[in-house]
């Protein structure tokens, strides 16, 4: 008889990207049968975030407070303008399950180097009222120093 059973899907991939250097992660996502997914802009949305890691001491205690560093447009519940922004991602999604997360060389270069964690998720409405929300991907997203500084 089975004693646990796993609903978190997602994969972990680490990111490791520069400081100041235009960011683009494209992704294709398929069906079980390796189709790729129709993700036309009414049926699914896509989040992103990239927030600070908290540490803690030897007896497990937070160090620090977790802080949004960046993220996708429509996230509402951490607004705030000293948040780095994403691209709106539903400008690149299409028919043959492809999106693509974007950030610009200005914002990438307001992300101080270091290792943070993040998640990338997408939101399938529902006409049931039960909307469909899956995490994708997570891991670390290190962001190395620049020596050039264009800005």
């Amino acid at each position: 008889m089975a004693s646990k059973v796993n609903f978190d899907t997602s994969e972990t991939l680490n990111i490791v990207c520069r400081e100041g250097d235009t960011f683009s992660m494209s992704l294709t996502l398929k069906d079980s049968a390796g189709t790729g997914l129709t993700l036309s802009t009414d049926q699914y949305k896509f989040y992103m975030q990239v927030r600070t890691i908290v540490q803690r001491d030897v007896r497990g205690k937070e160090k620090g407070v977790e802080t949004v560093i960046m993220q996708t447009p429509g996230l509402t519940k951490e607004v705030d303008e000293n948040i780095l922004s994403f691209e709106d991602p539903t400008s690149s999604i299409d028919d043959s399950g492809n999106v693509t997360i974007e950030a610009s060389a200005e914002v990438m270069s307001k992300i101080k180097p270091g290792t943070y964690a993040y998640d990338l998720k997408y939101v399938k409405p529902s006409t049931t009222g039960l909307d469909v929300h899956k995490g994708i991907l997570r891991g670390s997203f290190t962001v190395n120093a620049q020596i050039t500084d264009i800005y």
